[in-house]
């Protein structure tokens, strides 16, 4: 099975500080669902507040039912209980379960503690089969592992919120049995955006930017192209999430996952280090 995860929330929300495309009209969206079954890539994440991507990817489901993709969702807690918005992202999606629930923050896996064995108990196995959290930082990560009833630990990884930053806690997950899958790959698009277009915040990355993509014209590749192999390259890393506006970016990616970077690459991208942590997360910018 492919390492890669295609993630659904342009299907539901305009997202992405380069996104010119908008929101994915429903027709493109099922041209790169279809694009993605047949390339090998069966697993797909999605979440209640994802705009309404968790309806596209029933109305999908229901129009191709021979087409079974792995699904990972997260719950929406916004006045609702683990149970209700489990439920309700099982009617949306119009299937019998999934593969992973999963908090969309830190604050609402600790917000909700005490439902979490009860819900276990009654519908793990039933309604899906693992429960996890996606986390921003490393001392959020470092809780996490520790929780028995996790099982699942998404995080980001890319070519700057990297190994130096995220690399031996990763091979914690791994020791404590937990899944690992990595989003922001392409750090919400800025890899791609023009350096001279960049918002004042956000000026102090331009330097690590450059030498990306004089690394990337090195080796005779797009940054795109080092973006996905890099983050591929990691052998504790169980799935790669990545989104896409277009069946042209998804044939793209897809095509750029081939890549292999040569070992002296990797290293010199795990050599980069930003300092300012914040400047990694696109909720602050």
């Amino acid at each position: 099975m492919s390492k890669l995860i295609l993630g659904t929330v342009q299907f539901g929300l305009n997202y992405g500080i380069n996104n010119l495309n908008g929101q994915t009209a429903e027709e493109e969206a099922f041209k790169i669902l279809d694009f993605a079954f047949q390339n090998g890539i069966c697993r797909l994440d999605t979440a209640a507040n994802y705009g309404n991507a968790e309806e596209v990817l029933g109305r999908y489901f229901t129009k191709w039912p021979s087409k079974k993709f792995e699904i990972i969702t997260k719950f929406n807690l916004n006045g609702r209980t683990c149970e209700d918005s489990l439920k309700s992202s099982i009617g949306k999606l119009q299937v019998d379960s999934v593969n992973s629930m999963m908090f969309h923050s830190y604050s609402d896996y600790q917000n909700s503690k005490s439902q979490i064995g009860p819900l276990n108990r009654k519908f793990k196995g039933e309604f899906y089969k693992k429960l996890g959290v996606s986390i921003y930082t490393n001392d959020q990560l470092k809780a996490v592992i520790e929780d028995p009833e996790i099982d699942l630990i998404q995080a980001p990884f890319n070519l700057l919120d990297n190994e130096s930053l995220r690399g031996d806690l990763f091979l914690k997950i791994k020791e404590a049995g937990k899944e690992l899958h990595t989003r922001s790959v392409f750090l919400q698009g800025l890899f791609f955006k023009e350096i001279n277009t960049f918002p004042e915040k956000l000026k102090s990355l331009i330097p690590s930017i450059q030498l990306l993509l004089t690394l990337a014209k090195k080796n005779h590749i797009s940054v795109n192209d080092m973006a996905i192999a890099y983050v591929l390259s990691k052998k504790y890393i169980d799935g790669v999430l990545f989104g896409v506006d277009s069946l042209e970016q998804m044939e793209q990616n897809v095509h750029n996952a081939s890549t292999v970077l040569s070992e002296e690459t990797i290293q010199q991208i795990d050599a980069i280090k930003i300092l300012n942590v914040d400047l990694l997360n696109p909720s602050l910018w």
